[in-house]
């Protein structure tokens, strides 16, 4: 190890720095690639050597969740990360962590024992989910349940892996309260008013145009990287489409109310017109002759 004397506490800085690169590459959609743990582990090597002695072992720790979460699933994709992440875990050995042997061996058989390289090759059947009417919540945005395909500017995106899945949650419920709220306005007759359009806009322009802004951004960094204010791209994506709900909620209860008020009027006019003829509707009753001699 080289002995930097005082400048020792800025490698241990560092290293801190880099166990929260090295999570935030290899646990990120691209760390299935090589080239990204490979990466990765450059400033951990390097720094262990400066004299940061400790560094190996929480890396190792946070390569046995990586080789959990990737091996164990449909492993193929992520051929490429196993292999560097088996070689990041000798190299981790060689600078300090050897311990790391034992819960990997006991993996490794786990790993073997459910399928091993066989599950890389098994193919799940496609089963085509559509995404469509959502259950009333008190709060929260519902969750999309199976039924007829969606349809409308917003269907594209409703089953896009590329999107956080309560994004696609509230994109269905905004795909189908908009819907909603433009019916029940034409019904009504009122295709002219601002709520009509406001509505249609969501729809067709703020809704589409969010998800876009949201797309444009790098797919390694849209859910971790902070924009503003400590938000993410996905916190910021959901907080847009969040207003948008309540904003088209706030149509579809202006509805109620117009057509309630229509409701009651009619009510209203039931009552007068049925309540002052009660009487001539009666049927008089006819007593036979003979009853009355009796």
């Amino acid at each position: 190890m080289i002995d930097l004397g005082p400048l020792a506490w800025m490698v241990h800085v560092a290293a801190a720095f880099a166990i929260a690169f090295f999570a935030q590459s290899v646990f990120s959609p691209k760390g299935r690639e090589a080239r990204v743990v490979i990466r990765a582990m450059i400033p951990v090597v390097i720094l262990t050597l400066l004299g940061a002695g400790w560094l190996p072992h929480p890396v190792a720790g946070m390569l046995i969740g990586y080789f959990g979460s990737r091996a164990f699933g449909s492993w193929g994709s992520a051929r490429g990360g196993l292999i560097a992440a088996v070689i990041a875990a000798v190299v981790l050995m060689q600078l300090g962590a050897s311990w790391l042997l034992f819960p990997l061996f006991f993996m490794g058989l786990g790993w073997l024992a459910s399928g091993g390289p066989a599950r890389g090759r098994r193919r799940v059947p496609k089963v085509k989910v559509e995404m469509a009417g959502l259950p009333a919540q008190a709060t929260g945005t519902p969750l999309p349940v199976a039924a007829p395909a969606a349809e409308g500017p917003l269907a594209p995106f409703l089953a896009d892996a590329r999107l956080p899945a309560q994004a696609r949650a509230q994109l269905v419920a905004l795909n189908l309260r908009t819907q909603e709220a433009l019916s029940l306005l034409k019904d009504q007759g009122l295709e002219g008013t601002e709520g009509f359009f406001v509505a249609r806009a969501i729809r067709e322009e703020y809704a589409p145009e969010a998800v876009q802004a949201y797309l444009k951004l790098p797919r390694s960094l849209a859910d971790t990287g902070v924009i503003q204010d400590g938000k993410t791209g996905a916190a910021l994506l959901s907080e847009q489409l969040e207003l948008l709900l309540d904003g088209v909620q706030d149509i579809i209860a202006g509805s109620l109310q117009s057509g309630g008020q229509a409701l009651l009027t009619h009510g209203r006019f039931l009552r007068e017109r049925f309540a002052k003829v009660e009487q001539d509707l009666r049927v008089p009753v006819m007593i036979p002759a003979a009853d009355k001699v009796k």
